[in-house]
């Protein structure tokens, strides 16, 4: 189990780091690659709850209000939104990588 979640976020990971410019596109795979995270984020937690539930619970509360329900279109207002979005999304992927080498 260890290593398949450690694949899965080395392979979110990559995906998210190919981010690398504002549009629309782009905008739709981050939030389908923060969507990926928090499935991912579930299964962390059933792996190691008290290592992982700190993270997946900070990443949550760092999306921006509505951000899984509002219109791609709609995503971020700006391109510095996308990009702290991104931002922290690799952050709490690298976060959870480093616990997961740690187990």
């Amino acid at each position: 189990m260890k290593n398949e979640l450690f694949e899965a976020l080395s392979a979110l990971h990559q995906k998210a780091a190919d981010l690398k410019f504002f549009d629309q596109e782009n905008a739709a795979l981050l939030r389908r690659y923060s969507h990926e995270f928090e499935a991912l984020g579930t299964r962390l937690i059933t792996f190691a709850p008290e290592k992982f539930k700190d993270v997946v619970v900070d990443y949550q509360k760092s999306l921006p209000e509505g951000f899984n329900d509002v219109d791609v279109h709609d995503d971020t207002d700006n391109d510095n939104g996308f990009y702290t979005s991104v931002a922290n999304l690799n952050n709490h992927i690298n976060d959870s990588i480093e616990i997961i080498n740690g187990i």
